[in-house]
């Protein structure tokens, strides 16, 4: 690689050493499959706690892979992990290394940014929500119904990564009985019960058809929380209800779930939301309450495991034949000291960068530290950007392999606190 295209990067031997250390435990296990182990080329702190690292490795047939590597200690008060929608609404698109520039501040400067999760490919609709939790600034932007792995960042800067989801029920005042939402801000095309807030679009956006219930909300919707709502209004068959700060619109279709249709102008309901867990099933069974994830105010998820307890946690060709192929991939993971790692392996570019399958990549994880680890969005989505120090210019790093950088529905993003800016 032509050393401009590295930009400013500071030679750093002790960080080199440390991802060799990093690397030890696990030569052993990767070496059947990586033919030469992650080698960094060079480092720079971009940040305080908020380290890039960049480097090539090999795998089977001696297959060049481009990896590079943002390292984050959220525990550091300047370093801040942010959990980003498009847009700042679930129908949209935008470029990750635009929406990390847009949520910028005086105070909040942006200094990596990854694309997130999966979504239906090129909708801007209800269908391009994320398939998991998406939860930013303490605030739930979409929940789905089912339990995928999950990145969780409390206000301490505590990190870790597990497989839930929300579970959110309203009960009426003066009953006991608890009624569930399936979904949060996602496609009503079924009869199951999807609670909209104002982060989903201007409207529900939905079909006439089945009954919209408007409610009064006293806070916004929290991933561990419980408030009291208060029915402004029942439309039946109309559909597309207004969305505004301060209220949310319970929606259901098809002819299930009457206890929405018997709701009244003026009832009262506590409306309860939990981060769980599933102990049997990853779309329904027995829930159970997720540890360690009663306070997480910025969630990103992903759609399958590639490391965990630190082993690789790869599915297998049969469970998701994708996952074997070769790729660009997009990851997070999560080291045992708490450090988070955000990583992307460029390819599609024979002679540069072939790519990864998910095993590969998780084996690229261990080598890096993480016990735990997941696989975001990847293909022509795989990008990362960061902050040039020489230039102070914040942008693409990675050679996205369709050439330029993809919309997408989310970002992770990465941020300098400057207090007093």
């Amino acid at each position: 690689m032509h050393p401009t295209a590295f930009g400013p990067l500071v030679r750093s031997i002790g960080i080199a050493v440390g991802l060799a250390v990093a690397l030890t435990p696990f030569a052993g296990a990767v070496r059947a499959q990586i033919s030469q182990p992650f080698t960094p080329s060079g480092s720079v702190e971009l940040a305080p706690g908020i380290l890039y690292t960049q480097g090539t490795m090999r795998t089977a047939g001696r297959l060049p892979q481009m990896v590079r590597v943002a390292t984050i200690d959220p525990r550091v008060p300047t370093a801040r992990i942010r959990s980003l929608l498009s847009n700042d609404l679930v129908i949209q698109r935008e470029r990750p290394s635009k929406l990390a520039l847009r949520k910028s501040t005086p105070n909040l400067k942006a200094m990596v940014a990854i694309n997130g999760g999966m979504s239906v490919e090129g909708r801007q609709d209800a269908y391009a929500a994320p398939i998991s939790l998406h939860v930013s600034d303490g605030e739930v932007w979409v929940a789905q119904a089912c339990t995928y792995p999950t990145l969780g960042v409390d206000p301490a800067g505590g990190a870790r990564i597990a497989d839930v989801r929300l579970h959110a029920t309203m009960t009426e005042v003066g009953r006991k009985v608890d009624k569930q939402i399936h979904r949060v801000n996602t496609h009503r095309d079924d009869a199951k019960v999807v609670l909209f807030t104002h982060r989903f679009a201007s409207s529900t956006q939905t079909a006439p058809g089945g009954v919209e219930v408007v409610l009064a909300m006293e806070d916004v919707l929290r991933p561990n929380g419980q408030q009291t709502v208060r029915v402004t209004d029942v439309r039946r068959g109309e559909g597309n209800t207004p969305l505004a700060p301060g209220m949310a619109v319970l929606s259901v279709g098809g002819s299930t779930n009457d206890w929405v249709r018997k709701m009244h102008v003026g009832d009262r309901y506590v409306l309860k939301t939990t981060i769980v867990r599933n102990v049997n099933n990853s779309c329904g069974g027995v829930i159970d309450a997720a540890p360690g994830w009663g306070d997480v105010v910025e969630t990103l998820g992903g759609n399958e495991w590639t490391a965990r307890d630190g082993r690789v946690a790869a599915p297998s060709r049969t469970a998701y034949p994708a996952g074997s192929e070769r790729h660009p991939r997009t990851g997070v993971g999560v080291t045992a000291d708490g450090r988070v790692l955000m990583v992307t392996v460029d390819g599609r570019r024979p002679g540069y960068s072939i790519g990864v399958s998910l095993k590969e990549m998780g084996k690229l994880m261990l080598t890096l530290g993480a016990q735990y680890a997941f696989n975001l969005d990847g293909g022509g989505s795989t990008v990362m950007a960061r902050r040039f120090t020489s230039t102070d210019k914040f942008k693409v790093a990675n050679k996205p392999s369709d050439g330029r950088e993809r919309l997408a529905t989310q970002a992770l993003a990465v941020y300098q606190v400057i207090p007093g800016a």
